[in-house]
């Protein structure tokens, strides 16, 4: 049960608005068309690593504040000095960027299933719903994310399902260049890490390292079938390209009532992965000036999420899936110099 919730969590930290609308399966993997189908295979192996190292990373290390766990990794990196972190700074702006991405994420959700209403009355919505998620407990997102993960996959292969009947099939989406796939498959799976990389640190604490093997071997299993089915969803149905919400819009022609039951985990997804982000980025905003903080942080993603849903995924993800490699380089050789001495200090007690 341990190892089911701990997947179902991380696996909800993940799926947020990009991936649960199927824009981001598109543009990382979908638009080069049924080769991408190949390059899921090195994406397994890439995901399994990267979660299996923060999980280990959790567990060796005291504390998983970002900010100490910023300066253990920039301890013996003689570049810097105590008074800047470069990791605190690329952090910062992940999780700005991912916050802002689930923010416009829920405008453009109401925006699919509710086309003529104010924008604006979306932008208070969504606002109103971000200072909800900073004062929610992480317990309350795990039972969200233990209801949310299999219901996704369900409505994904009913996606999928609804989609072979279209009858388009298609082999490219006019990409004919796959040189990319590799960096993006790799790029792709440490920055889903990266972004879930606070939630998998604290979660490493209570895991030994079997049980580290099979959450990750689990998450990433799970994370390439939906890829998969994805990516299939759209060779099915070419249309899909040019939605900022494409599996929402299979839903909603599939029938209202599937169409509302999609709209109801799009929105769980979204608010799993907002939780997780928000609450990190939280950590940069701390002072004795709380109000004033908060409201500091709300207008750097609103002012960020104005870019575009659509934008945020095709053109700032890659980059934070570029730190991402950077953060885990780190860490791993963190580990493996930690795992060094302690195997020295074992000796030398012998």
């Amino acid at each position: 049960m341990k190892i089911f919730k701990t997947t179902a969590f991380i696996i909800g930290s993940i799926i947020g608005a990009g991936f649960a609308s199927g824009k981001e399966i598109f543009e990382y993997f979908a638009k080069y068309g049924i080769c991408s189908l190949f390059f899921v295979i090195p994406l397994f192996f890439f995901m399994y690593f990267f979660v299996y190292i923060f999980l280990r990373f959790g567990k060796k290390i005291e504390d998983t504040q970002l900010k100490t766990t910023n300066q253990a990794l920039c301890k013996n990196w003689k570049l810097f000095n105590k008074t800047f972190n470069p990791f605190n700074l690329i952090l910062f702006f992940t999780f700005l960027i991912l916050s802002s991405a689930m923010f416009s994420g829920l405008v453009a959700l109401f925006e699919t299933y509710f086309p003529n209403g104010s924008k604006f009355i979306y932008f208070l919505i969504a606002i109103i719903i971000t200072i909800f998620l900073l004062s929610c407990s992480f317990k309350v997102f795990e039972k969200i994310s233990n209801i949310i993960v299999p219901l996704i996959i369900i409505c994904i292969i009913l996606n999928v399902i609804c989609s072979l009947s279209s009858g388009n099939f298609v082999t490219n989406f006019g990409i004919t260049n796959i040189l990319p796939l590799p960096f993006l498959s790799l790029a792709y799976a440490s920055q889903n890490a990266f972004f879930a990389s606070f939630v998998i640190t604290k979660l490493g604490k209570n895991l030994n390292i079997n049980e580290s093997k099979k959450v990750s071997f689990f998450v990433a299993g799970i994370i390439c079938l939906l890829i998969i089915l994805g990516i299939l969803c759209f060779l099915f149905n070419p249309k899909l390209a040019y939605s900022e919400m494409p599996f929402a819009e299979v839903a909603i022609a599939i029938n209202p009532i599937f169409s509302v039951i999609y709209a109801i985990i799009l929105f769980g997804s979204i608010i799993t992965t907002y939780a997780t982000s928000i609450t990190s980025l939280k950590e940069y905003f701390k002072s004795k000036k709380k109000y004033s903080n908060t409201i500091l942080m709300l207008m750097f993603v609103v002012l960020l999420s104005l870019l575009d849903f659509g934008k945020i995924i095709g053109y700032l993800y890659p980059l934070i899936g570029a730190f991402g490699i950077l953060y885990l380089y780190k860490i791993y050789t963190y580990d493996k110099k930690n795992t060094l001495n302690f195997n020295k200090q074992a000796k030398n007690l012998k």
